[in-house]
């Protein structure tokens, strides 16, 4: 495990390969969001959770950084979409 510090603010605690955040980690913005998961060269890819600053909240599959599989997305009123996300996008 590492710490790597953004000069934006950001912060990240996890594991890296070739100078790359890869595997388990936790990327905190400045703004207050906050992804803790999976890893693959720098990006989002796996499993994980995104929460917004907002409080919104985004728990499942991510690929090359974006929502991308089975997923949960819950709104800060509670209102859920539950199903196939692609591209970062729900699949109704």
């Amino acid at each position: 495990m590492k710490t790597s510090t953004y000069p934006d603010g950001a912060k990240y605690v996890g594991e890296f390969k070739d100078d790359k955040k890869h595997a388990q980690g936790t990327y905190t913005w400045s703004n207050g969001a906050k992804y803790v998961g999976e890893f693959k060269d720098d990006n989002k890819h796996g499993q994980g959770t995104y929460t917004w600053s907002n409080g919104a909240k985004y728990v499942g599959e991510f690929k090359d950084d974006k929502r991308n599989g089975k997923g949960t997305f819950t709104l800060p009123d509670g209102r859920e979409y539950v199903g196939e996300w692609k591209d970062g996008k729900f699949i109704e």
